[in-house]
């Protein structure tokens, strides 16, 4: 009778919904707890953050239901309008009056007192498109002129508007995703490396043109200590808080590194303030929560029949992973310093926003699996 009656998929959802709401409720806790004593001086309120953060998180559960929710076949039909629009958006950063600039960057947009960085859009906005254009050239995706170049082309384009902010961070972000999706979709490796290969030289100068990020690098390969009142002060500072933390923290709100030693200690570098107050076993559950989420991002692509479905679960979970991963190397002193958030762990808003609406993409593939 067993083998009869249909056997009933799991769904694999519910695992990454609920390492999603513990990374959010844990993540407000400490946003709160690093970012008080800053809020209280700069704001004359300590709960100023903490606020924003709980918006931002209600905010973000709208669009993670919506995309959550969205019929599965809609997806593909937004696909382009959706990158279109974020593509546009990334213009808008120079615009008089709804430009903002911060440390030399033009990131970000600033409306009725709301700030967005319309490249977070972008990010999930290009996954998705990517995802329908590899599934629309399935058949050519092996060929270099008709399968390959057309996606360095759009690659190529959005790279350009962002080199104008400057960006490099989400550049290699992008191109990062974009040949994790195409590998997964057959492309052939020869092709990347006859033309990645020749672009390394080009892309060492453009990184190392700024000044501040040739610094940063020298810092890294030499050390923060070489210069700890310098360029190395905020590693210098981050090395104390995971070496002060111990195994198991000085307890929660008794870090003394987020009292003005710590530069960013509410957003970038929020994870050495986990290491600081909630020690080893905090970082370590943090970082078995995110693993539970890649585990079954990952679980739900092999799961997935079509193209489409399958190449966008791979994209959604790798970005949420790298991101994940690279700021937790940085904040160790594995990479050099970037300014990239702890998805739902760090203070923001259209990083937080963008997050938790691809969580919901994921969701939704999650259920596609059960189907």
């Amino acid at each position: 009778m067993n083998n009869i009656l249909p056997q009933r998929k799991r769904y694999d959802g519910g695992v990454i919904l609920t390492a999603l709401i513990i990374l959010l409720a844990f993540g407000t806790v400490m946003v709160f707890s690093s970012s008080g004593i800053y809020a209280s001086d700069k704001y004359k309120s300590i709960h100023y953050f903490l606020m924003k953060q709980v918006f931002w998180i209600g905010i973000g559960s709208i669009g993670l239901i919506f995309f959550k929710n969205i019929r599965y076949d809609k997806l593909r039909q937004i696909a382009k309008p959706l990158f279109i629009l974020a593509v546009l958006s990334l213009f808008l950063v120079f615009v008089p009056h709804i430009g903002k600039s911060a440390g030399g960057a033009k990131r970000w947009i600033s409306v009725a007192g709301f700030t967005f960085e319309p490249s977070e859009l972008l990010k999930l906005a290009f996954i998705i498109y990517i995802a329908d254009a590899i599934e629309r050239k399935q058949e050519k995706i092996k060929l270099f002129v008709q399968g390959f170049l057309p996606f360095l082309f759009i690659l190529g384009g959005v790279a350009c508007v962002l080199l104008l902010q400057p960006d490099v961070g989400s550049i290699i972000m992008l191109v990062i995703i974009l040949a994790i999706m195409l590998f997964v979709a057959g492309i052939r490796i020869s092709h990347v490396l006859a033309v990645a290969l020749p672009l390394v030289p080009l892309a060492y100068i453009v990184v190392m043109k700024a000044s501040y990020r040739s610094k940063r690098i020298k810092s890294f390969l030499e050390s923060p200590w070489a210069d700890p009142q310098g360029i190395g002060f905020q590693m210098v500072q981050s090395f104390i808080a995971f070496g002060s933390g111990g195994i198991f923290g000085k307890g929660l709100g008794n870090g003394t590194q987020k009292l003005f030693y710590l530069p960013e200690s509410h957003t970038d570098f929020i994870f050495a303030i986990v290491g600081e107050e909630m020690g080893l076993a905090g970082a370590t559950g943090v970082l078995l929560f995110f693993g539970f989420i890649i585990w079954k991002g990952i679980e739900i692509a092999t799961k997935l029949d079509d193209v489409f479905g399958k190449v966008l679960a791979v994209g959604i979970t790798s970005w949420v992973g790298l991101q994940a991963f690279v700021n937790m190397a940085v904040v160790t002193g594995l990479l050099p310093t970037k300014g990239l958030t702890l998805p739902f762990i760090s203070y923001g808003g259209s990083s937080l926003l963008v997050n938790m609406m691809a969580i919901g993409l994921l969701l939704n593939l999650a259920k596609q699996v059960k189907r």
